[in-house]
C-alpha cells in the first residue's frame, strides 16, 4: 500500500492527503495540488502553526515577485532582445559560412592543380615510354 503524500494548494493554501496523485485536485480552486517535500508523518507531527507557516512558505517561493508579474507581459511583446540575439547570431553564422567557403575554394583549387599535375606526369611518362 502506498504511503499518504501531503499536496497544497497554490492559490488557496488548501492542504490534504492523498496517495495518488491524480486525486490531488484542490476542491475549493479546481487546480492540481502540489506535493510539500516532507514525509506525511513528520508534517503530522507539526502543530496547525508549524503547518501554515510552512506552507505560507512555499507558496510565497513559488509565487513570482511583484516586479515579475508587471514585466512579465512586457517580455512577451518586446522582441527587441531577441532580434538583436538573433541578428548577432546571423552575423557569426555569416563568418563562418565565408570561412567555410574560402577553405572548400581553396581545396577545390589545390585539387584540381594537383590533378593537372598528375595527369602532366602521365603524360610525361608515357611520352618517355614511347620514345
Amino acid at each position: 500500500m502506498r504511503e499518504l503524500s501531503v499536496y497544497f494548494c497554490q492559490k488557496c493554501g488548501y492542504y490534504a492527503y492523498f496517495q495518488l496523485p491524480r486525486n490531488a485536485v484542490c476542491h475549493r480552486c479546481h487546480v492540481k495540488l502540489t506535493p510539500l517535500d516532507i514525509r506525511y508523518q513528520d508534517f503530522m507531527n507539526l502543530d496547525y502553526e508549524e503547518r501554515d507557516r510552512l506552507i505560507s512558505l512555499k507558496i510565497i517561493e513559488m509565487t513570482p515577485t511583484l516586479v515579475q508579474r508587471i514585466c512579465e507581459p512586457a517580455k512577451l511583446y518586446d522582441q527587441r532582445e531577441l532580434v538583436g540575439r538573433l541578428t548577432q547570431e546571423i552575423s557569426r553564422l555569416t563568418e563562418e559560412n565565408q570561412k567555410l567557403n574560402q577553405t572548400v575554394d581553396w581545396m577545390h583549387k589545390t585539387i584540381w592543380e594537383q590533378l593537372r599535375q598528375t595527369r602532366e606526369l602521365e603524360s610525361r611518362l608515357k611520352k618517355m615510354e614511347n620514345a
